[in-house]
């Protein structure tokens, strides 16, 4: 089928609004396809800037190329404050693969690339504060969906992997820090018809 690359680098944002009343704001940003967990990446945490948080963090992954011809499957950018006691939600930013992919100009090598600068939403509440982020897609890919065999066999090592780790922390309350979640293109994941999202 065909897909696209699809590369982030979230940047940094400005005037958060700030959730913390009296320790520093530690701020970091997760990233995921319309807030499916499947699919989630985190930035590290930011120490330093509490509102004005800095990251300079790059992840990309491979979309089905029908996510930039229809509107529908979303980017969705949460922030949250780190904290001991559970992290607190600050903000998000949500927008359309198309639209993304819309606005980006085509550059020399054949990519498109933009750098944006959107509102910080908070729940029906006002805005507070601006992201910054820019992207890149590459041109269309053919990836093979993969078999059933192959589907089903990865999808076994991660059953594996959770019923090791469960294992270890109830015998001897520690673990391996085995990477559980869908990694190296074992998965791919469906999150609409005909877009698949292979990591």
């Amino acid at each position: 089928m065909e897909c696209r690359k699809f590369q982030i680098t979230l940047r940094s944002a400005q005037d958060l609004v700030d959730v913390r009343e009296r320790f520093k704001m530690k701020v970091y940003a997760e990233i995921s396809f319309a807030g499916d967990s499947r699919t989630k990446r985190k930035t590290p945490v930011d120490k330093e800037g509490e509102t004005n948080p800095a990251w300079n963090f790059t992840t990309g992954f491979t979309i089905g190329n029908q996510a930039v011809e229809y509107q529908g499957v979303m980017l969705v950018i949460k922030q949250y404050c780190s904290r001991t006691l559970g992290d607190r939600y600050v903000g998000e930013v949500s927008v359309s693969f198309k639209d993304l992919f819309d606005r980006a100009a085509l550059t020399s090598q054949g990519r498109r690339s933009s750098i944006l600068s959107c509102p910080v939403k908070r729940g029906a509440a006002d805005s507070q504060g601006v992201l910054n982020f820019s992207y890149s897609f590459g041109g269309i890919v053919m990836v093979e969906k993969p078999s059933r065999a192959r589907y089903l066999a990865a999808a076994g090592v991660i059953i594996v992997k959770v019923i090791v780790e469960v294992a270890l922390k109830a015998t001897l309350g520690t673990s391996l820090g085995l990477e559980i979640p869908l990694s190296g293109g074992d998965l791919p994941i469906e999150l609409c018809e005909g877009a698949w999202y292979v990591y």
